[in-house]
């Protein structure tokens, strides 16, 4: 079978779905790529996948500003000539999917993550392009053919409550998994007295990055040698991004330093002690598989996508979003009893091994390709 992976950068395919395609080509299926064009598209055409690019998604889910974007989708299908595609990130599943039905492409999975918040915010502009959307993608997702994986329960169950998905089409993976051989606990111990608190991910507003740096002026109260480690950049496209002279602000607090993109992340969590991602919403977070796996505790938001990932009081702390000073007090406790750090990453690391690997989510897409394609 043919199969033909979709996300809005090229990135993404290549850190996330690397794996997938590798091991959807090795059990004997053809795969190929569409994504916008970036530095990974070559490292992907490297691997001896087709690539073929489209004009980066605008943000939302206007199909009149992403009318580019749509053909060109549309022309690489009925290039590539997919039996199945894998579509990643909202307005892709979007897209792909409109472009998928113009082209007769017969099987479908649509990976959603996010999506319930676009009918759940009370902002009007939410509120007025609720009905639109719900119909729009209602129309696109629920056709025969078509599989849809979530995250984690509580965004299925929200999609199936309003309508956009059927129980019956909706599947759960958590996440894309992670390689528990190559993110491995720290082997030697640092000779620095430093504290070092990792945040790795975009740098959008939702993900909690006031209220961490807020948090972390708390904590450097009491520990002069805590630092905080900021990995990412603004992502423009994203209405909540931080603008770059917002970032730049950032690097004249004391403690804190910026990494930008970082591209070994193993090397980058083994010289760090605590990971932190107090964001607001998330399916399931990619640098939480990653920290946990590598033995670290991290201090995440009592949301759907943190929940299973971090066990509160046992491999990390779960804290409210928005709330600064349990966010600080979390940290504290973490950054000042190194013996705590100790138990809880071996908990994270046995959670990552019972139920996160790439393998197994690897195990189950694969398995969603086949149900399809002899239902």
């Amino acid at each position: 079978m043919h199969i033909t992976l979709t996300a809005n950068t090229d990135w993404y395919l290549y850190n996330f779905r690397l794996d997938l395609a590798r091991a959807a080509r090795q059990a004997g299926h053809q795969v190929s790529m569409v994504c916008p064009p970036g530095s990974y598209v070559e490292k992907l055409r490297d691997e001896g996948f087709r690539v073929r690019t489209f004009t980066a998604p605008a943000a939302g889910f206007s199909l009149m500003g992403n009318r580019r974007a749509l053909k060109e989708i549309t022309a690489a299908y009925r290039a590539l000539r997919p039996e199945l595609v894998h579509l990643f990130t909202p307005v892709c599943v979007l897209l792909g999917s409109i472009a998928a039905r113009r082209c007769r492409v017969p099987f479908k999975v649509a990976a959603l993550t996010g999506l319930g918040h676009a009918f759940t915010s009370n902002s009007a502009k939410a509120r007025a392009a609720r009905p639109a959307l719900k119909w729009l993608f209602r129309r696109e997702l629920r056709r025969p053919g078509t599989a849809v994986v979530f995250q984690n329960e509580a965004d299925r169950d929200e999609l199936v409550a309003l309508g956009v998905v059927s129980s019956e089409q909706s599947r759960l993976v958590r996440g894309s998994g992670v390689d528990t051989k190559r993110f491995l606990p720290r082997s030697e111990v640092r000779e620095d007295s430093e504290i070092r608190i990792l945040f790795a991910s975009r740098l959008l507003r939702e993900k909690g990055l006031e209220e961490l740096l807020a948090a972390f002026a708390l904590v450097r109260q009491g520990l002069v040698d805590a630092k905080l480690w900021i990995a990412g950049e603004p992502y423009p496209p994203n209405p909540s991004s931080f603008s770059r002279s917002e970032v730049e602000g950032w690097s004249r607090r004391p403690g804190v330093k910026l990494l930008g993109h970082v591209e070994d992340m193993p090397g980058l969590l083994a010289q760090v002690d605590v990971v932190a991602l107090p964001s607001y919403r998330e399916g399931t977070p990619k640098i939480l598989l990653e920290a946990a796996a590598c033995g670290l505790p991290v201090v995440a938001t009592d949301i759907p996508g943190c929940r299973g990932v971090v066990e509160d009081g046992e491999s990390g702390f779960l804290v409210a979003p928005g709330a600064v000073e349990p966010l600080a007090d979390c940290l504290q406790k973490l950054a000042g009893n190194p013996e705590l750090r100790r138990q809880y990453g071996q908990r994270g690391r046995a959670i990552i091994e019972a139920g996160f690997t790439h393998t197994r989510v690897i195990d189950d897409t694969l398995a969603i390709y086949a149900d399809l394609s002899t239902a």
